[in-house]
């Protein structure tokens, strides 16, 4: 599906965002704080992913062929990155390959049939560019869509916008503080650069535990000088209330992505797994719901399955039906309804 009046060209990527807004807080004396840098959202966009690439796909073999885990993988970490990702499907040679684009434009009416889009693939060293390729040709899932924009998704940051502004203001101020120097100071009754004291510099520097000698007096006036060894520590040392700041920011963002925070800190292994089916069943499902309807209106059917990572809470499952059957419900039905059955069609 090439659209054929794609063209080649070679040009340099602009990250101009970027470099306007490291320039802003450079001016006004600050470090860059990014959201997108923050660990809570990797951790998130990091379970996401991995769970696409682990998903089943079910359909013509030149799709499943073309949809692979790495693919797949993008997918899910984009639309917790960014909202939406774009691919290309391109049947040259007779095979079908999903390539992703570097950016894109959409033009069109209010039916997303008719949309078409200008696409930039970009590559090692050259970037291929498509103009007014059909929306037939293009697989764009999209997560968070606005009413008034349907063509762009949002990202779960950029909807809670302020809770990824805590969160990467706080990771940023304890870097800041974290990297800082750090070392120890030693009062001496002398000058650093003295000449008397390079021995002693020199032994304290290679000492590695070891014992160093430090003379104080003579063996016939043993203790006459008076040698003050007690050292000042300088370092990092980041506020209570801010390390306690991190823990709430990063529960903000785990929760604004769909995740209990039992997923990520919880030391208890009922509760991890609790947290695992909430993430299963409220996120990976939900988000598979919406790329498998844009496969399925560009490829025809295919079929995302989770019953691999659904494996984990089979124990959770097992209750469920005993609990059924234990309360009179049919076998089948409660084996059903508990997931213990693979469901027909």
């Amino acid at each position: 599906m090439r659209w054929p009046f794609g063209k080649l060209e070679t040009r340099d990527q602009s990250y101009v965002d970027t470099l306007v807004s490291l320039l802003v807080s450079r001016a006004q004396g600050r470090t860059l704080a990014v959201p997108a840098a923050i660990g809570a959202l990797e951790a998130c966009a990091g379970v996401v992913g991995r769970g696409f690439a682990s998903a089943e796909v079910a359909g013509r073999g030149i799709v499943t062929d073309a949809l692979t885990p790495q693919v797949m993988e993008l997918v899910g970490r984009s639309l917790i990155r960014a909202g939406e990702v774009v691919f290309l499907v391109d049947t040259t040679d007779s095979r079908m390959q999903i390539l992703p684009c570097e950016t894109w434009d959409v033009e069109g009416g209010p039916f997303p049939d008719s949309w078409v889009y200008r696409l930039t693939l970009g590559g090692p060293s050259k970037t291929l560019t498509y103009d007014w390729t059909p929306a037939s040709s293009v697989l764009h899932f999209r997560y968070a869509c606005d009413s008034a924009k349907p063509w762009r998704g949002n990202s779960p940051l950029a909807v809670a916008a302020l809770a990824g502004r805590l969160s990467a203001e706080t990771v940023n101020q304890l870097a800041d503080e974290a990297s800082g120097p750090v070392g120890a100071l030693l009062g001496i009754p002398k000058d650093g650069d003295d000449d008397t004291v390079v021995a002693l510099k020199g032994d304290i520097k290679n000492a590695k535990g070891r014992v160093a000698l430090l003379e104080s007096g003579d063996w016939d006036n043993t203790g006459g000088g008076t040698v003050d060894l007690a050292t000042k520590r300088f370092g990092a040392a980041p506020p209570e209330a801010l390390v306690e700041l991190l823990e709430v920011s990063s529960r903000e963002v785990w929760a604004a992505c769909g995740f209990n925070a039992s997923l990520f800190q919880g030391n208890q292994a009922a509760g991890v797994r609790e947290a695992w089916r909430l993430a299963l069943f409220g996120v990976l499902s939900p988000l598979g719901r919406l790329v498998q309807t844009e496969l399925r209106s560009k490829l025809g059917d295919v079929t995302l399955d989770w019953s691999e990572l659904r494996a984990s809470d089979l124990s959770g499952r097992a209750r469920a039906f005993q609990s059924m059957v234990g309360a009179g419900m049919d076998v089948g039905k409660a084996a059903g309804l508990a997931g213990l059955m693979e469901s027909e069609g």
